[in-house]
């Protein structure tokens, strides 16, 4: 399958800025608010180099998705900046894949056209046949060959996700955001999801950059190379840690070791001293508001 042709988000011949590095993704300084009022992330700072698998957990409600539709381009920083490349983000493009948590096929395409449609946007000069040719090698990837006549209503929802991310991967799109996308599946199918993601991940070449939003700290340690730890209210780092374990990983395996059980340990201290601190400042607030 020749390599996706796809244009570069930004062709400005603009000084690239001396801290960011080609293939790198670097999120600096950044804050969003909504109205102008309710901040939802703060203070974001994140480097995330080519081919690594990033995962960001937090609670719900810490801005984990906001930060995810920020990298994007579906929405705009309040303040700092994303670069991808060493250009910064402006508004969305093919370099920058997204897999919703929803099933977001085309109801009224087949499974088949869903991918087709990514593989036409992505390489407008493919002609149709070699479209549905592309396509079905991308399903057979997610091991959907066999429904690539189905309608999306026909498909259970393990299907539809494998579906979604199929077209996904039809856009070549160098960098992949994933939205909790397993988080509505039974364990069976999370599980089996899991690890046709890392399949599909091992085997891109050159290496693809995931970055994966979940509240799932098993599916974090599992996953990721490396694990960013969001706090609430507003959302912002307050942890980061270093996954070591070998590849290609086994659940049943890992989540068995010693040193696996250390690290969900020490990620539950983030949220320990993040929820402490929350409840003090919500101490201070009200005795202020008391008059105290």
């Amino acid at each position: 399958m020749p390599t996706p042709d796809i244009a570069a988000e930004n062709r400005s011949p603009d000084k690239i800025p001396p801290k960011s590095k080609l293939g790198e993704l670097r999120v600096e300084n950044l804050f969003f608010t909504y109205d102008e009022q309710k901040m939802a992330l703060e203070d974001i700072n994140l480097s995330v180099p080519e081919g690594e698998f990033l995962c960001l957990l937090g609670a719900s409600g810490c801005g984990k998705t906001t930060l995810l539709r920020l990298i994007a381009g579906l929405e705009s920083p309040s303040g700092g900046r994303i670069l991808w490349r060493g250009r910064p983000v402006h508004g969305p493009s093919l370099e920058r894949g997204i897999v919703f948590q929803e099933y977001s096929l085309f109801p009224w395409f087949r499974l088949r056209d869903n991918v087709a449609l990514a593989i036409e946007k992505s390489r407008p000069e493919t002609a149709k046949s070699e479209r549905f040719q592309y396509a079905d090698e991308y399903l057979g990837m997610v091991g959907l060959r066999e429904a690539a006549h189905k309608y999306p209503h026909e498909l259970s929802g393990g299907m539809r996700q494998r579906g979604a991310i199929a077209r996904t991967l039809a856009l070549g799109s160098p960098v992949l955001l994933m939205d909790e996308p397993f988080g509505a599946l039974d364990p069976a199918n999370r599980m089996r999801l899991q690890e046709l993601l890392l399949d599909v991940w091992s085997c891109s070449s050159p290496g693809r950059t995931v970055i994966f939003v979940t509240h799932d700290v098993d599916e974090a340690l599992l996953l990721g190379d490396r694990v960013i730890i969001l706090g609430a209210s507003p959302g912002r780092i307050i942890g980061e840690i270093k996954v070591d374990f070998p590849r290609p990983r086994n659940a049943e395996t890992l989540f068995a070791l010693d040193s696996f059980r250390e690290l969900r340990s020490e990620i539950s201290s983030y949220y320990h001293r993040d929820a402490r601190r929350q409840i003090a400042g919500e101490s201070i607030i009200t005795s202020r508001q008391e008059g105290i």
